[in-house]
């Protein structure tokens, strides 16, 4: 298994979009607003036989840890309104899954997003179809607990600039 590479500093937004545009994955974007925040849109299809999805990184700047969305198609619509593992619990039109277990510090600020979240993101809409077919999550992980919320609620709500378009 090949090592990851680390650099010795956090990468600012700078750096990391122009890491994230030498992917070069098709039908992706980055874009920076004010140099408070990075958007890094791009599709994701988990497997040759699955469906395409649109994805969002979101990136601030120093160490806080990104936040990956699943834009469209949303994951608990197509679970039928059920709740699909590993996701956090929010009040908007797109799902932020969750990718890493913190207190085992997966991640870290200094790690590239293309070999960390992007293929991370990748792994887990394929566990995810797979869950969808089977009603299995072999994805393994943990997850804190979370609030009792409704499916309703989970699926409701916009928070601006989350929008699938």
């Amino acid at each position: 298994m090949a090592r990851l590479r680390i650099p010795a500093t956090t990468p600012n937004l700078a750096q990391r979009a122009a890491e994230l545009r030498a992917l070069g994955l098709e039908g992706a974007s980055v874009a920076i607003d004010s140099g408070r925040e990075l958007r890094y849109l791009f599709p994701v299809a988990p497997s040759d036989v699955g469906r395409t999805y649109r994805c969002m990184l979101r990136v601030l700047p120093g160490r806080r840890p990104p936040e990956a969305y699943v834009l469209d198609p949303n994951p608990i619509t197509l679970a039928n309104g059920s709740r699909p593992p590993h996701i956090y619990a929010q009040a908007c039109p797109s799902v932020m899954l969750c990718l890493w277990w913190p207190p085992q510090r997966e991640w870290m600020p200094q790690m590239r997003l293309g070999d960390t979240y992007v293929p991370w993101t990748c792994e887990w809409l394929w566990y995810f179809e797979y869950w969808l077919a089977t009603g299995e999550w072999i994805g393994g992980g943990q997850h804190p607990p979370h609030p009792d919320r409704s499916r309703a609620t989970l699926a409701a709500g916009p928070r601006k600039g989350y929008q699938a378009t």
